[in-house]
């Protein structure tokens, strides 16, 4: 075999090794923490100063996790007719796995939040709370 077949032969699986790499990048599933991450980078203060209206709170907000399930005590100060609120079970390794739930806490502030489709893992849980004209929030990371 000549030099010049045998630097042929190299120059194509070169070319090989290229497309197969752009192939395999190109299959790979890459996600963003969420579907509106840019928009809600904008908004990260308003975050920060929930998060700070949480740390304020004379009783902190609270969670007890269960078998498959997790149970959210709020303080009496948040409980008013106006309360709305979630909690968000993010899945940082497959978002199909992310649950949302409306919060509707009883008359103490407790609240019990399972759900069939949650599968053994760490979730980070986001508590979002809307109550007296304020908000607040709570991010933890748990293990279901």
């Amino acid at each position: 075999m000549s030099w010049g077949t045998k630097i042929a032969v190299l120059y194509l699986s070169f070319v090989g090794l290229i497309v197969g790499l752009a192939i395999t990048c190109f299959g790979e599933n890459v996600e963003l923490e969420s579907k509106d991450y840019y928009a809600k980078e904008l908004k990260f203060q308003d975050q920060l100063n929930a998060e700070n209206n949480a740390n304020a709170l004379d009783i902190a907000i609270e969670h007890r996790v269960l078998d498959k399930a997790v149970e959210i005590t709020l303080p009496q100060e948040l409980l008013s007719s106006d309360l709305k609120g979630s909690v968000t079970f993010f899945r940082p390794s497959d978002s199909t796995k992310d649950k949302t739930i409306a919060l509707n806490p009883d008359e103490k502030g407790k609240q019990l939040l399972s759900d069939p489709g949650f599968i053994k893992g760490v979730y980070r849980m986001k508590i979002s709370i809307s109550s007296k004209g304020k908000n607040y929030y709570k991010e933890n990371v748990i293990n279901l």
